[in-house]
């Protein structure tokens, strides 16, 4: 079996061969077929799911604040955004009193070719600001929820009336999934609220957090969300093919429920058994290993312990320019990580969550990096054996494990959501 990847310009990405006796199968999140899309979207805003619809929420005085996520999400915000602007205008709201506010979290800022390609033609007709979260002079503090945890904010939530978020929501390692609150929390959230979430996830294997939608991360940024003023969401969910299949709109915790069940129905798999080998393609989350690791997160929930999981990734930014603390601590065992952030040995908690998250996957399995835009000596810091190509990868993993090694492959691995008969029963899954 030949297997390819979906990176052009990244042509040093070669094929790999696997004997078709090995081969497992192969896992993708599933393609819906042809969809109305301006249909669909169009019934989604005309009936929202907990809430009101937004041109009858809103006054032509208000203020109202776009939430929209950055470059490194697949979410067709060019395509959603008229709609929201539509609502607005049909209440009236001129568009002095619109603007838009990217909510990268912690995430590097948008180029400005990023910006239109992001928001299409919308991109000069309003204000748009961008998310810092290392800048504590543009926070706002709005409280506390009620396990404590101190929430700030962009100060640009306090001038609105009206707060919307547009997102996606796939399965995700810290959440369960994206989309929903996450746009404002950690979107355009401070880095307290941001370390919390992050190391408490840190604490709990891919298993426990990828796909189930009720966890204590998930709750603590709903509540955190309502503080921060979110008060309406634009929600949607894309296909195997990068087709959009729903649109979730309305109240920022029902509409999401609703969006991770369609979510889950097209991103989980079944997988037989957990596979000696897993081969993961980290798409479409490929600019850096911080954004590649969830290809790792994936990955994880196939491959048995002791086995060999292989990353392919392009990385064109290379392991993760925002949190440069990923590489000044390199890899270490999860107990070490662990008794760091303890002693409050660290400034950047959410970058050494990151390595925690990779530490427990690496202290069970061996993990292959191969990507060209990280080097060896990058990728062996963090914990990555390297490899110049799939093939090596391959013929390394199979002199470890024999010639009668079990291969799954992963596509999608950026959203794909792995499950192993028998491991789990279904309802824990289920959104």
């Amino acid at each position: 079996m030949i297997v390819g990847f979906p990176y052009p310009g990244y042509e040093t990405i070669a094929p790999a061969e696997i004997p078709d006796g090995n081969v497992m199968g192969v896992y993708a999140p599933r393609a819906s077929g042809d969809v109305d899309e301006r249909a669909l979207l169009a019934r989604a805003i005309a009936n929202p799911i907990g809430a009101r619809r937004l041109r009858e929420i809103v006054s032509r005085s208000d203020r109202a604040l776009i939430l929209v996520d950055d470059a490194t999400r697949g979410t067709p915000v060019a395509r959603l955004l008229p709609h929201v602007v539509g609502e607005l205008k049909a209440a009236g709201v001129a568009d002095s009193r619109i603007a838009l506010l990217t909510a990268q979290g912690t995430h590097r800022r948008m180029t400005e070719a990023e910006l239109r390609c992001k928001l299409g033609p919308l991109r000069d007709r309003f204000a748009v600001h961008q998310h810092d979260w290392r800048d504590p002079a543009g926070f706002h503090d709005f409280g506390r929820t009620s396990d404590g945890t101190r929430v700030t904010g962009n100060r640009l939530l306090t001038r609105a009336e009206l707060v919307v978020g547009i997102g996606s929501i796939v399965p995700h390692r810290i959440k369960g999934f994206s989309g929903g609150a996450k746009i404002a929390c950690p979107g355009v959230a401070g880095p307290e609220i941001q370390a919390r979430n992050q190391w408490e996830a840190a604490q709990c294997d891919s298993e426990d957090v990828m796909g189930i939608v009720d966890n204590p991360m998930r709750r603590r940024i709903e509540e955190a969300a309502r503080l921060l003023g979110l008060g309406y969401i634009v929600n949607c969910v894309s296909d195997g093919a990068g087709h959009i299949a729903g649109c979730f709109v309305g109240d920022v915790v029902q509409a999401h429920r609703e969006g991770c069940r369609l979510s889950r129905d097209i991103n989980a798999v079944t997988l037989p058994a957990r596979a000696d080998i897993v081969l993961v393609d980290s798409h479409p989350a490929d600019r850096d290993v911080w954004q590649s690791a969830k290809a790792v997160y994936s990955g994880a929930m196939a491959v048995r312990d002791g086995g060999t999981l292989i990353v392919v990734a392009p990385n064109p930014e290379g392991v993760a320019t925002n949190h440069p603390v990923m590489l000044e601590v390199g890899h270490r065992p999860f107990p070490e990580l662990a008794r760091m952030v303890a002693a409050n040995g660290v400034d950047d908690v959410v970058g050494i969550s990151v390595l925690a998250d990779l530490a427990r996957v690496m202290d069970r399995v061996e993990c292959h990096l191969v990507s060209p835009g990280v080097s060896r000596d990058d990728g062996e810091r963090i914990g990555f054996r390297h490899a110049h190509s799939v093939q090596e990868a391959l013929t390394r993993a199979f002199a470890r494990h024999g010639s009668t090694a079990s291969v799954a492959i992963l596509r999608r691995g950026g959203h794909v959501l792995p499950l192993v008969t028998g491991e789990r029963t279904a309802t824990r899954y289920d959104a």
